[in-house]
């Protein structure tokens, strides 16, 4: 056993030019929370609450770039035990008593960041480098002076002068042109707990198993929110999509022309609800009830309309269309909305804050069997099931839930070296001439071989990161997800597929929305049968970034098997002494197994469920992933 204390000191500027971002800034005109870790500022509560223009304050040379975190105590224990069981029962079972134990440990140990996570943070603020690049439109000529220069006329050309020194504090520039990059005050160490639970026993003198459990769980993990991801909720907006969605289906449905295709509000009778914020984003107006008030083409725009169909409805991009937008947030403003109705602070773009709130766990189940060196022969072989988990984000109103993660679910590795026992010096023919021993001695083979598969998660994988399944279940995706190759109707040329082409026809036509269409759907068709299909539709609407209310959180698949098998054969001529001369063929690949990547994306492309690409070497230098041979000559001494 032993206890260990973890003093990391945080990142501390040596020179005046970085900046940093205080929490107040972050928090801008919506005013700072109670300060808990999804709460530190006011989010989901429009409506200006602070005179706070955000700013960058210098990072002044030994600063600290959050607060130190003291109590990292990291204790770790570990204990064997051999049962020495020398007969009955106990003895079948755990084998040899040398070679029987039981083992179990557990420690503990803290997270030592790179420097890049403090360079790379503070330095996306402005302070730290100022650009000097400079062209026709950026005052490479003096004022007054016109164009060309001439290779002969340098003497135009001149240096634009800059401040060497930056004024502190920096304000942000207004719309949006710039990020705001912090750390959480609070900020913790990340810190890994392990746990491993083995047993190891003889099957043969020179054979052994061990099995084990091995666990971790990691906290305190850091990672960066976006504090001005887009709120739906408490701003009245989401009501408001729904009603956008009705009104776009009465719109489609009453045959009128001048309504097809539109998300306005036509009058009483029409079975369409007046629409306010969007009339305040899209024309400026306040008077949401007049019919009268929604003109323009906005309004039968289909990069607007299309998040609003009711097969496939998407508040999310709706929110992002009337809020990422500089002249539809100045037509809100003049109409009286506040300017952070979506977004946090809404004097900046992104607003990275980096805080220890993320966490993961693991746990994998591991056989080892392991032969000795003996006869000429050893090998191992090792089997892994291994499940990793991670957090993920739902947004300030639900915080971080824990969600499997797709991994290498089983891994089989193996190798082996074999010297075949015949020759001068071998158990078989250690008296043979010299010619006999030069063509049945000295051989050997070697090799290893890696078996595996991974899992795919497919709820995480579609054109809006969150699916479900329509007319087949988990174990039907098992059954049809594999690696076919058929001819692709398109070009007639054979193509890699992972499934039937009903599932991939359907899972298009169920992607494919078409905002002027009475049943949401593209001339492609409506769908049937098996597919896949956005979580998001009539009747269920997901307000969770990561998913999981309209659709399973997870769709958990097992990948086709990954096998490959490299082997070597070597034979050895003996000279004199201990030199010889060796000749090895290698041969990678040897069964010739093709590899191909595995993709799971649901969408409306002719190209989904098609993969092009195969298991090689990251330069294509070494593995082009076919079989491939080698063929080695070396003389040793």
């Amino acid at each position: 056993g032993g206890l260990r204390w973890d003093v990391q000191l945080p990142f501390t500027a040596n020179n005046d030019t970085m900046t940093a971002v205080t929490i107040t800034s972050v928090c801008g005109k919506s005013g700072m929370g109670d300060g808990g870790t999804y709460s530190r500022c006011n989010f989901n509560s429009p409506g200006i609450k602070a005179n706070v223009v955000p700013e960058y304050a210098q990072l002044t040379s030994g600063t600290k770039g959050y607060d130190t975190d003291w109590n990292n105590v990291s204790p770790n224990v570990g204990v064997a035990w051999r049962p020495n069981a020398q007969g009955g029962v106990l003895r079948t079972l755990l084998g040899d008593p040398d070679q029987a134990t039981f083992r179990a440990g557990y420690s503990e140990a803290y997270e030592r960041q790179g420097m890049s996570q403090f360079t790379g943070l503070y330095g996306l603020n402005p302070g730290s480098t100022l650009s000097l690049t400079r062209s026709a439109s950026t005052g490479l000529v003096g004022p007054g002076e016109s164009w060309p220069v001439l290779l002969s006329q340098k003497d135009r050309l001149f240096n634009a002068p800059f401040n060497e020194s930056p004024t502190f504090p920096i304000a942000a520039r207004p719309n949006r042109a710039d990020n705001l990059n912090a750390f959480a005050p609070d900020i913790k160490i990340g810190r890994a707990q392990s746990w491993t639970v083995s047993f190891q026993r003889s099957i043969t003198k020179d054979m052994a198993i061990d099995v084990r459990y091995v666990g971790t769980r990691g906290s305190n993990q850091w990672s960066t929110l976006n504090y001005n991801q887009r709120q739906i909720e408490g701003n009245g907006f989401y009501e408001e999509f729904l009603l956008g969605v009705e009104n776009l289906k009465a719109n489609n449905a009453s045959g009128i022309t001048n309504r097809r295709g539109s998300i306005a509000y036509f009058g009483p009778g029409t079975g369409t609800s007046p629409l306010p914020i969007y009339l305040a984003y899209l024309n400026g107006r306040t008077n949401a009830g007049d019919a009268g008030a929604y003109t323009g083409t906005s309004w039968v725009n289909s990069a607007i309309t299309q998040d609003l169909v009711q097969s496939w409805p998407d508040p999310f991009s709706s929110a992002a269309d009337l809020d990422g937008d500089l002249t539809r947030r100045n037509n809100a403003l003049a109409a009286g909305l506040p300017a952070n109705l979506f977004v946090l602070n809404p004097d900046v773009n992104e607003n990275q804050v980096r805080d220890s709130g993320a966490f993961s766990d693991y746990h994998a189940l591991q056989v080892d069997l392991r032969k000795r060196l003996s006869r000429g022969l050893s090998a191992g072989v090792n089997y892994q099931y291994a499940i990793e988990r991670g957090s993920v984000f739902d947004g300030f109103k639900y915080g971080r839930r824990m969600s499997d993660q797709g991994n290498v679910r089983h891994a089989i590795k193996t190798q082996w070296d074999l010297t075949l026992p015949v020759g001068r010096g071998q158990r078989f023919g250690s008296n043979l001439g010299p010619v006999l021993d030069g063509i049945v001695g000295g051989w050997s083979l070697n090799g290893v071989g890696r078996i595996q598969a991974s899992v795919v998660d497919f709820s995480a994988a579609g054109d809006d990161g969150d699916i479900r399944l329509v007319g087949m279940t988990v174990d039907d995706l098992q059954s049809i997800y594999k690696h076919e190759i058929r001819i692709n109707p398109s070009n007639g040329l054979p193509t890699v597929y992972m499934f039937p082409d009903d599932v991939i026809l359907n899972t298009r036509r169920a992607f494919s929305v078409d905002p002027t269409s009475v049943t949401g759907y593209s001339s492609l068709g409506v769908p049937e049968g098996r597919y896949f299909a956005p979580a998001n539709r009539e009747g269920c609407i997901n307000l969770r970034l990561a998913g999981g209310q309209c659709g399973p959180q997870t769709i958990m698949v097992r990948a086709p098997w990954f096998t490959r098998f490299d082997v070597g054969v070597t034979k050895k001529f003996p000279f004199v002494g201990q030199t010889n001369f060796e000749v090895r063929l290698d041969v990678l690949n040897v069964f010739d197994n093709i590899n191909f990547d595995n993709v799971a994306s649901p969408g409306s492309t002719a190209g989904i469920f098609q993969t092009t690409g195969f298991y090689d070497d990251p330069s294509n230098t070494y593995d082009p992933g076919g079989r491939l041979g080698q063929l080695m000559f070396r003389f040793n001494w």
